[in-house]
């Protein structure tokens, strides 16, 4: 039997109980694609799976799951494919997009929400949006060697309360990323999803590890009084702390939000399709209500929109 092993470590019932359960993962880089591939072998039946980038040489040193075939093409579109040869029957909804406040909802049935993401807007947005839908949720953090993870539970200790709101100035870009590190953050998310999903104690504390040094430490923290998600005061959900110009990690890749009509460019640049609802031209990807542009600065990206999407 496939899953003969686990079922000596935690037994039949709860090995039927995980074939039921549906678990969305935003993200689909190191952690993600790797946090993806664990559960479809541990038999979580039902995946969500949200990514707006495209595999790059670079990742093939620590994401798992892609060849060298697979450069260019969208990351959860190839990912869907190849856990589907580990699994045929592994139910995945992929979404190439970005996730925002209008498409959040396709996280709503699910039993829990994996970070997997590279920033914290995305991460504060789903924090909300876990509080709101009563999601658990677990945040994965990784750069060079070390990382963070953190059980994000609702009514309980929310990511708000003890994270800041200012983007990091470090991105696997400029500071690298050992695939080692990705790997075991990957491996300590899943092991904590497994434990939720089946109503087992969790790790409430935030759980940093460093391995250089290999320290595995665990963080207490504390619930905020002053929480502004824990006290129903949404600024991601709402649209308050939402941006037209977004930047990634570190690339050279802008995400712009605008209103156009996107069934006419795409008959008008006769693009590469990638999704139902989303088409590349030139460097340009364009998705229904946004575009992803690469440039080297934000000017040279807004005028690259002005050409193409505007006019």
């Amino acid at each position: 039997m496939r899953y003969s092993r686990q079922e000596i470590m935690i037994g039949k019932d709860s090995q039927k109980l995980l074939s039921k359960k549906k678990v969305a993962i935003v993200g689909l880089g190191a952690t993600g694609s790797s946090s993806a591939e664990l559960l479809t072998r541990a038999g979580v039946s039902n995946l969500v799976l949200i990514d707006r980038d495209y595999i790059e040489e670079s990742n093939l040193q620590r994401q798992h799951l892609f060849i060298e075939k697979d450069i260019g093409k969208s990351k959860a579109i190839v990912i869907k494919k190849h856990l589907k040869k580990i699994n045929s029957k592994v139910n995945i909804a992929e979404y190439f997009d970005n996730l925002d406040k209008k498409n959040i909802d396709i996280l709503n049935d699910s039993d829990l929400i994996l970070d997997c993401t590279d920033n914290l807007s995305a991460r504060f947005l789903i924090n909300e949006y876990s509080i709101v839908k009563n999601i658990p949720w677990i945040y994965s953090a990784v750069i060079r060697n070390s990382g963070y993870i953190f059980n994000s539970i609702p009514k309980k200790i929310c990511f708000k309360c003890f994270m800041k709101d200012n983007e990091a100035s470090e991105t696997c870009e400029s500071s690298g990323v050992m695939n080692s590190a990705s790997t075991l953050v990957s491996s300590i998310q899943v092991s904590e999803a497994i434990k939720i999903l089946l109503n087992k104690k969790y790790e409430e504390n935030l759980l940093f590890i460093n391995l250089e040094k290999n320290i595995l430490d665990k963080i207490k923290v504390k619930k905020n009084k002053n929480c502004n998600a824990c006290n129903n005061e949404f600024q991601y959900l709402t649209g308050k702390k939402e941006k037209k110009i977004i930047s990634f990690c570190g690339k050279d890749i802008y995400l712009i939000y605008g209103k156009f009509d996107y069934d006419k460019l795409k008959i008008k640049y006769k693009g590469r399709k990638i999704s139902e609802k989303s088409f590349i031209y030139k460097d340009i990807t364009f998705f229904k209500d946004k575009v992803m542009i690469s440039a080297k600065t934000k000017k040279e990206a807004l005028k690259i929109y002005s050409k193409y999407v505007e006019n």
